[in-house]
């Protein structure tokens, strides 16, 4: 009988101490992903299909130190590549600094088949996508 009790009191003592432990508040600022509004991209008319077809992109990232460059999400398809441009907005009270840019950024495709290709660039809602064509000879 007097084990029952003991070993109920440990149990109860143990239910009290985990719950009132609660959880670890998690600092990490939150953040937001964004595409990126692209100005302009430069990249050669024509390339060989041995090199590596660079495009560089121009845009405004954001309007201060909490915006900033994230990745390059193409897509490819028949002679054509989409690009999104992504960026991330990190959520917190105290972003300073003046406007991030691109500022000529740039990604590399290679193994490109010989012919006529389009690059066309994802813009946010509302922004006409940018379209440029290339060779690859």
């Amino acid at each position: 009988m007097k084990i029952n009790l003991i070993i109920s009191i440990l149990i109860i003592s143990g239910i009290i101490v985990f719950t009132s432990q609660g959880c670890k508040k998690d600092n990490t600022p939150e953040t937001k992903d964004f595409i990126i509004n692209i100005d302009s991209i430069m990249h050669a008319d024509t390339v060989d299909s041995t090199d590596v077809f660079e495009v560089i992109f121009y845009g405004k990232v954001g309007d201060n130190e909490c915006f900033a460059f994230s990745e390059f999400k193409p897509v490819f398809g028949l002679n054509e590549i989409t690009v999104t441009v992504m960026g991330k907005e990190t959520i917190k009270n105290d972003c300073s600094g003046g406007p991030v840019y691109l500022d000529g950024k740039g990604v590399g495709f290679y193994d490109l088949t010989v012919g006529n290709w389009t690059i066309n660039v994802i813009q946010p809602e509302g922004e006409t996508p940018i379209e440029s064509d290339f060779y690859v000879k």
